[in-house]
């Protein structure tokens, strides 16, 4: 249970998958440990040894079996900086894999560009360019270089790699097909980026082509965003505290999926710990359900709470508000019977209110009142909700939910207070495909919905998976694919042929 809106939730420095690895069927090598450098830090980079010769081109296979070697070695390298990975020093622990790809060539920038992906997008782009320049025309430099670009909107440096690819012996990975799609349809090249679609085995690499939307487009790494509520909260953040406990419960591993996750956790609640009195609420009652929290396998349910004195019965909300969502999610997730949210309303949303509408961010109480509002059936209580959660916030979750609930039934037409709601949630979220998709659907009215209106859905899509993802009822692909026949049927009717 994730309260109000269903969630979906990589690991430490995950190593990327390089797609053409298996395309080149490259042959892994072995190499000797590499001798210390002369400037000591924490951690060491282990420099390769030198050559003042210039690197040579290197055929495709063999740079891919370089390649291979350095991420072995890579992965050896960053076993030193796990200590670094929860502590609030991801900083330097990237800084040292960067110190460590710089002083190796081509086939170590790449690697260890491909392993900070998505934790250090600038730092593994950098990487990346300068694997280029070294060894150019490699095409899996340029296949990284094309997704870099296209997840940064910047179409007009990623569509001629893209274009270079296509027209190599490698091609465009199936894979990829909805990824190098994406900037044919924001350049306006529609016919190009159906062709791209129509060409492509996607109906045999599905899973891949789902997973590279979030691998693409799916923001910087849970391990970032955690790092730096981390060091907000060392600071003395208490809002950051809240969220960096409610995080390593909520653990995003891709667009579906989200498992608390238990290193963030025991990294969190040691920070909390050392902040909050030793008496205050805040830590006596986590420390009462930490163990039934900590341990998923525990049951959990009324009796915990009841025994920690908080949520049920005549007991207040947690003080903590992070506390608050983490225990009515596992109980709710527990139990046999869900319990009684007009109840829990009644007894905690004026905490929960003054909370999320005062002085100090709470989006954790917002989350939680929304849930109980939905759950108790309060729909003007979930409106205002959702209209806080949105305005102020600026969570798109609520935003969603303020759409969706104020929908038109079936057969009534929108009226222009909702079609004006649409148009801000688009401007707002300008990457959700349900606001241009129901804007499309209305102008079109009895007609199909022209080019350029499918277009925008499906780039909307295509980046977020939104359409699938929320409604369940459609695979990704299923709804991709479903999305670019329709565009094709479009530009049929348009005159825009094959």
């Amino acid at each position: 249970m994730n309260p109000h809106h269903r969630h979906r939730s990589a690991l430490p420095f995950r190593r990327r998958v390089v797609l053409f690895a298996l395309i080149l069927a490259a042959t892994a090598c072995s190499g000797q440990e590499p001798a210390k450098p002369a400037v000591k830090r924490e951690f060491e980079a282990t420099p390769a040894a030198s050559s003042a010769a210039a690197p040579r081109a290197a055929s495709a296979e063999d740079f891919m079996a370089q390649v291979e070697a350095e991420s072995e070695a890579a992965d050896r390298f960053n076993e030193r900086h796990r200590p670094l990975q929860f502590s609030g020093r991801l900083d330097q622990a990237v800084a040292e894999l960067v110190a460590y790809a710089e002083q190796g060539g081509a086939p170590r920038r790449f690697a260890i560009g491909n392993m900070l992906w998505s934790l250090a997008p600038d730092a593994s782009l950098s990487l990346h360019r300068s694997a280029d320049a070294q060894q150019p025309e490699q095409p899996e430099i340029l296949y990284e270089l094309a997704l870099h670009y296209t997840r940064k909107d910047e179409c007009a440096a990623a569509l001629p790699l893209w274009k270079r690819l296509r027209a190599s012996r490698i091609g465009i990975p199936d894979q990829a097909a909805y990824i190098a799609a994406y900037c044919h349809l924001a350049s306006g090249d529609l016919r190009g980026a159906v062709d791209i679609v129509r060409a492509a085995d996607i109906d045999n690499h599905h899973v891949g082509a789902e997973k590279m939307s979030f691998e693409v487009f799916g923001g910087p790494a849970e391990l970032t965003r955690f790092d730096q509520e981390y060091r907000r909260a060392a600071g003395g953040d208490r809002d950051a505290l809240e969220r960096l406990l409610a995080r390593s419960f909520d653990w995003r591993t891709d667009w579906w999926n989200h498992a608390p996750q238990p290193s963030a956790q025991d990294a969190a609640i040691a920070l909390a710990r050392a902040q909050w009195r030793e008496r205050s609420p805040e830590r006596e009652q986590w420390d009462c359900l930490w163990p039934k929290l900590r341990d998923k396998a525990q049951p959990f349910g009324y009796a915990d709470l009841d025994r920690c004195g908080v949520l049920v019965g005549g007991h207040p909300y947690p003080a903590s508000s992070a506390l608050g969502l983490v225990a009515l999610g596992r109980w709710v997730a527990r139990a046999d019977q869900p319990p009684d949210f007009a109840a829990l309303l009644a007894r905690h949303a004026g905490v929960l209110r003054e909370r999320a509408g005062g002085r100090h961010d709470d989006l954790q109480a917002l989350r939680v009142l929304a849930y109980l509002q939905q759950g108790a059936g309060d729909a003007a209580g979930l409106a205002q909700s959702d209209e806080l959660g949105w305005k102020r916030y600026r969570d798109e979750r609520f935003a969603l939910s303020r759409v969706q609930h104020a929908e038109p039934a079936s057969g009534v037409a929108p009226d222009p207070a909702y079609r004006a709601m649409l148009v801000q949630a688009a401007q707002d979220f300008p990457h959700a495909p349900l606001y241009p998709m129901l804007e499309a659907v209305y102008r079109a009215g009895a007609g199909d919905p022209p080019a350029a209106d499918v277009a925008r859905v499906l780039q909307a899509e295509t980046r977020s998976l939104d359409l699938s993802v929320r409604y369940g009822d459609l695979r990704s692909h299923s709804q991709l694919k479903a999305l670019y026949r329709r565009l094709e049927k479009a530009l049929e009717k348009n005159g825009v042929g094959s």
